[in-house]
């Protein structure tokens, strides 16, 4: 004897109670087997299910929720290399002895200068630093400076070959806020307005063993540099400030006392 999961029905036979939906009869006879009528009824604003009716062109796809308008809000960093030569490479000026040590200035953008993909530059006096710009994602179209200098923190980390692992964990926090700190007080001086030749450096050390770095914010001379004998247009200077003063005074330790020749005082 075989078993069978499927139900026969013998549509033969009249005592049966099922109804046979292909019969012609099923479809004609609607007093057997009527159907409601619903459009003849009255529901409440017109609504089958009793339920008020919502507004629902206001509510955004999913997509547009979590995708940004803008799309990629991703951004660029590459090291930037420069040198200064003929200038006497003590006190401030020790930034730019690259054989005794290593100065690294980051660039921090305060709004977009165009539409462009927005690319920082850590600028740096170490010729072993590679140049190719790395690509960085954020959630903002315009970073903050705290995530900027993190991950202008994680490009020199990943690129330097000296700090373990262990001490960069250690002392991560402590250059960022230091860096943050510097673009504090950068602001506060330069803002000043009075003439007094108080300083405040763009700068500050950091060392490991026998290793020493300078981390700063960049700030670019800008003095503009005249080609003597050669009909092209001056170009200004690129090398990161020093120091800052009152009135917004600024520049590089061999065209500071060019652009401001007054005494300083330094302190």
């Amino acid at each position: 004897m075989t078993s069978s999961n499927s139900i026969v029905i013998d549509w033969s036979s009249s005592t049966h109670s099922f109804i046979r939906i292909d019969d012609p009869s099923f479809s004609q006879n609607n007093l057997l087997y009527p159907t409601p009528d619903i459009d003849s009824q009255n529901f409440p604003n017109n609504n089958i299910d009793n339920y008020s009716k919502k507004d629902f062109s206001s509510i955004l796809p999913i997509s547009l929720m979590t995708t940004p308008l803008n799309g990629d809000n991703s951004f660029l960093i590459s090291f930037k290399k420069f040198h200064v030569t003929k200038i006497h490479k003590a006190g401030y000026n020790k930034i730019y002895a690259f054989r005794r040590s290593k100065s690294f200035f980051f660039e921090i953008a305060d709004h977009h200068l165009d539409t462009n993909q927005l690319h920082l530059r850590i600028h740096t006096n170490d010729y072993f630093m590679s140049t190719t710009p790395i690509k960085y994602h954020s959630t903002s179209e315009l970073p903050n400076a705290k995530y900027q200098i993190s991950k202008g923190l994680q490009h020199f980390f990943s690129s330097q070959r000296v700090i373990p692992r262990r001490i960069q964990k250690k002392y991560f926090d402590m250059i960022r806020q230091k860096l943050l700190d510097r673009i504090t007080f950068i602001k506060s001086r330069e803002h000043l307005r009075n003439n007094k030749n108080t300083t405040t450096k763009t700068f500050f050390n950091f060392s490991y063993k026998k290793y020493r770095f300078y981390f700063g914010i960049f700030i670019p001379c800008a003095h503009m540099i005249e080609a003597k004998g050669l009909s092209i247009p001056p170009r200004a200077c690129e090398v990161p400030s020093l120091i800052v003063m009152s009135n917004n005074r600024y520049g590089c330790g061999l065209h500071f006392f060019k652009k401001y020749p007054v005494p300083v005082v330094f302190s």
